[in-house]
């Protein structure tokens, strides 16, 4: 079987909600990595936007240190950064704060480049990686005071089975903290159909919440909820996100002339993303929750 024969299957199962497994995560994850890397760099996620002025790799360096911030990251606290992706958050926030920090992917592949990171960034003191599943985490109970998450719940099949997850491996007052791609509230059918499920087709993302539903599963866990944030309301969010009609025809030309498959998939899923941010129907949220509501 071909590469293309192999990325053509892997799209059809992502296209459909049955078949979008973990197993089919990890998969686009590993295909991506050379892209994302290209994208992003070595932080895969969205970042905290100014009004004006251009835009770049630090705007992903404020977002985790906002995070961090609302998370009270010191250099007592020992962290769980879960699906950390190829380990740029970690070795960052470990540089800035002295915080001890595990990171957990399922991926192989991201595990030894995030192992080689905090080498490169000199952080391996403080930083180490291992492989496993958010909804089996594989530490004791009580072992962290902080749990964050940037941008990688959404990829979880059960993320209401992560949220119990962090609550039994924080310690008594440990904070859950993070941000994610949601779905807006209250969308009708069609709009769901039109925005949300190509994002979900494209992205490898088995369902997308909404801001209340992640409240409600870590309340559900036994979390005090202290913040749930649309993001849109706090930041320039709409500039990460290709908002522009006149910016989504160039890309969607761009994707027609490339041959490389990987590559045409990211571009389609760029275009998604643009048209459901600029309709409203999709956004980022941030949160923050406590365990037992008495944390500091």
């Amino acid at each position: 079987m071909t590469q293309s024969t192999d990325i053509s299957e892997l799209i059809k199962r992502m296209a459909s909600p049955a078949l979008r497994t973990s197993e089919v995560v990890n998969q686009y994850y590993t295909l991506c990595i050379p892209f994302y890397r290209e994208f992003l760099g070595n932080h895969w996620h969205t970042g905290y936007y100014p009004p004006e002025g251009p835009l770049g790799p630090h705007d992903q360096l404020r977002m985790e240190r906002h995070i961090a911030a609302s998370a009270g990251l010191t250099v007592d606290c020992k962290v769980l950064d879960v699906g950390c992706g190829i380990g740029g958050p970690a070795c960052h926030l470990a540089q800035i704060t002295g915080a001890r920090i595990h990171g957990l992917t399922p991926n192989p592949v991201q595990l030894e480049l995030a192992r080689s990171l905090a080498l490169t960034k000199n952080v391996a003191d403080k930083v180490c990686f291992d492989l496993g599943d958010a909804g089996a985490l594989p530490y004791a109970d009580a072992s962290f005071d902080v749990v964050l998450f940037f941008e990688s719940a959404c990829h979880f099949p059960d993320r209401t089975r992560f949220f119990h997850e962090a609550y039994r491996v924080l310690r008594q007052g440990g904070r859950l903290a993070g941000e994610d791609w949601l779905a807006g509230e209250a969308l009708s059918i069609d709009q769901l159909d039109r925005y949300i499920r190509p994002i979900c087709n494209t992205w490898a993302i088995p369902t997308l919440g909404t801001r209340a539903d992640y409240a409600e599963g870590m309340r559900a866990a036994g979390f005090t909820v202290r913040e749930a944030v649309d993001l849109r309301h706090e930041m320039a969010l709409l500039r990460g996100f290709m908002v522009d009609q006149g910016d989504r025809m160039q890309v969607s030309e761009e994707m027609q002339s490339t041959t490389d498959p990987v590559r045409r998939m990211i571009m389609e899923s760029l275009l998604h993303l643009g048209e459901a941010a600029e309709a409203g129907a999709f956004t980022v949220g941030r949160f923050l929750a406590v365990k037992n509501g008495n944390g500091s």
